[in-house]
């Protein structure tokens, strides 16, 4: 029998839990898709504190609104709110595509240094 501590992701009782710790950077990023993460960092902020992400990315709240309205499944709009961010972020490769890993990257670097301001991820209830 071998004890191999951090070898395997801790199981938690949410799913909540667990993407609030990956988003602190709590959960080691090479055990998580950080494309991933980011989106799930990105739909929160789109719900708890969307003034702070377009102010953080000169994003209008008025594209969000219209990007979340459009007739695809949800992952679709936030999914291309968080390519817009690599737009703005100068994360554009060969192509005209965006460079998701290092949109990615940039969104939960910001995030975890505080740069959209003090975020709560949980509330006391």
């Amino acid at each position: 029998m071998l004890d191999t501590p951090g070898v395997l992701w801790p199981k938690f009782q949410s799913e909540e839990v667990a993407l609030n710790l990956a988003f602190t950077g709590t959960i080691k990023e090479d055990i998580l898709q950080k494309t991933e993460i980011a989106y799930q960092l990105v739909k929160f902020l789109i719900e708890k504190e969307r003034e702070k992400l377009c102010k953080r990315y000169g994003i209008a709240e008025k594209y969000i609104e219209d990007t979340l309205k459009q007739e695809q499944p949800e992952n679709f709009n936030i999914y291309e709110i968080m390519l817009e961010i690599g737009r703005k972020r100068g994360c554009i490769i060969s192509g005209g595509n965006i460079d998701e890993e290092k949109t990615a990257r940039i969104i939960l670097d910001e995030f975890k240094n505080g740069k959209l301001g003090k975020i709560t991820l949980e509330n006391v209830q």
